[in-house]
């Protein structure tokens, strides 16, 4: 079998396998030798912003020297992506190995009468098994869809992150904020820390609810002690204080990052408190190194598809959900208020694309829209996302299944007082990616 192969393999997995237990696979960790066990891990899980908490925290740790794995969810363009060290792809050739090795642990549990894994579930067991060759310092792992249920909580993590929670996969976690957060608050482990956002009270409740019954330390992120001090051309500065900074008595603590996404900010608080957390426990690194490594850490950090410059004037956004599009529209407003907007849209059939639509109109103006399709059976007919901007818009509203060909009509309208926002799904992302490095290398 070659990397190809195994690639397809994996992609045909929903066709015949279903979400097991943690019993099953347990089963095949056990057949591995238990692999998970061979690095402290770091787990995170929360309904936006958790690809760039692990990627913020990823370069801090980076950044004070030491191997970190990242294990996250979807990739945009190769599956490689969800298996980096150091911020670097797994290579063709171990992806192919590990795959191998777990094919085979696979088939052993399989003869002794266990479930071959779903997709997720036999990524996971690969990654573990990667992490187990390599060796890092830490591995951060993203769960894959909520978290008491996901196959990444059979992890014993030496620190836990929650996330920015809003109303997303109703259908799996639960029609409301609480039931939402108690789902993630379910990969809280006994006495082992929690670093989250702090929104709103109610799902605040549960999760202190839940760390109270495991005797969790709890490590709050009060979004009001993130203050953005001045948005630059490629750069925004913010002030953070967080409980270490208070410890040495700083009066504040400024930070700058790429200049994204404002909802980025959250993300990098959350980063910095799990940084100094880790960090702090290394006797070798004095307070001057530690706070080197933080602030260098989330300047540097890189993470794709979250407002994301694609091309001069074109920018992508994964906002997927309710909680991100109003995020996504935030940043547009306060970034971008002197450009006219161009916007391309697509969205899975399974998000709430009626309520998406609806805040994507009433937080912004377009100059035109351009509704377009994901790749797949989840894709929304563009007829029906047309008819809902219809509904809120009075600009024109432009129809191209194909989202390659809907980018060039995109870019027929772009001038130097207009920038395009494409957004509403990561695959959406993937695809103009996938396309951009495709027609690139026909050259």
């Amino acid at each position: 079998m070659n990397y190809e192969e195994a690639v397809g393999y994996l992609l045909d997995i929903p066709r015949f396998a279903a979400k097991t237990s943690h019993e099953n696979l347990n089963g095949f960790l056990n057949i591995l030798g238990n692999p998970q066990t061979a690095v402290p891990a770091v787990h995170v899980a929360g309904t936006n912003g958790k690809g760039s908490v692990c990627a913020f925290l990823a370069s801090i740790l980076q950044q004070a020297g030491y191997r970190t794995g990242l294990f996250t969810s979807p990739h945009l363009v190769r599956i490689n992506e969800r298996f980096q060290l150091n911020h670097i792809p797994i290579t063709d050739e171990a992806f192919l190995s590990i795959f191998l090795r777990v094919q085979e642990a696979v088939r052993t549990g399989m003869n002794r009468g266990m479930v071959h894994p779903n997709f997720f579930e036999f990524l996971f067991l690969m990654a573990t098994c990667w992490y187990q060759e390599e060796r890092p310092d830490y591995v951060i792992y993203e769960t894959g869809l909520g978290g008491r249920l996901d196959a990444t909580n059979v992890l014993q993590p030496c620190l836990t992150i929650l996330t920015s929670i809003g109303m997303d996969h109703m259908q799996y976690l639960g029609d409301t904020l609480e039931q939402i957060a108690g789902e993630k608050a379910g990969i809280l482990k006994a006495g082992i820390p929690c670093i989250y956002l702090h929104q709103q009270d109610s799902t605040a409740d549960v999760i202190a609810e839940r760390a109270a019954e495991l005797a969790c330390p709890l490590i709050p992120v009060e979004k009001d002690r993130i203050t953005i001090d001045e948005i630059q051309k490629h750069i925004i500065d913010f002030s953070y204080v967080n409980r270490y900074d208070n410890r040495y008595n700083h009066n504040i603590a400024t930070y700058q990052i790429k200049k994204t996404a404002l909802y980025q900010t959250e993300n990098a608080a959350l980063a910095i408190e799990a940084g100094y957390y880790l960090l702090m426990k290394d006797p070798e690194l004095t307070e001057g190194m530690i706070a080197k490594a933080v602030h260098q850490g989330i300047f540097q950090m890189r993470w794709q598809g979250r407002m994301e410059e694609l091309e001069p004037g074109i920018y992508v956004d994964g906002a997927h959900n309710e909680p991100a599009i109003r995020a996504f529209c935030d940043t547009v407003t306060r970034l971008y208020q002197d450009k006219k907007v161009i916007l391309l849209f697509a969205v899975a059939s399974d998000k709430l694309y009626n309520e998406m639509i609806r805040i994507l109109c009433e937080m912004l103006t377009f100059e035109t829209v351009i509704v377009t399709a994901i790749p797949g059976s989840r894709a929304t007919p563009v007829e029906q996302a047309a008819e809902q901007f219809q509904k809120f818009t009075a600009c024109p509203v432009l129809k191209e299944p194909d989202c390659e060909r809907a980018l060039e009509l995109a870019k027929k309208q772009l001038t130097m007082n207009s920038r395009i926002f494409c957004t509403g799904s990561l695959y959406l992302v993937g695809s103009l990616k996938q396309g951009r490095r495709t027609n690139h290398d026909q050259f």
